[in-house]
């Protein structure tokens, strides 16, 4: 089973991180849904390194910021 814990962490140091970047982002814009799922799916693939899941969303953040990208997972 997975450690919600991991994931919870990397979460919260991949949401940081993009609304230090992006500070006009409110902290409950819907982005913030769709990196919970990603990172929480990651985890539940066997990923267990919270930096390796929090990088991992953050580039997937930058890939929804890019133009004519969709919003969904």
């Amino acid at each position: 089973m997975a450690d919600p814990d991991v994931a919870s962490a990397a979460l919260v140091r991949a949401w940081g991180a993009y609304r230090l970047i992006n500070q006009s982002v409110d902290e409950n814009d819907e982005r913030r849904v769709i990196l919970e799922r990603l990172i929480r799916q990651r985890r539940e693939a066997g990923i267990d390194d919270p930096e390796m899941l929090a990088v991992a969303g953050l580039k997937f953040l930058k890939q929804l910021d890019q133009p004519g990208t969709s919003r969904r997972d």
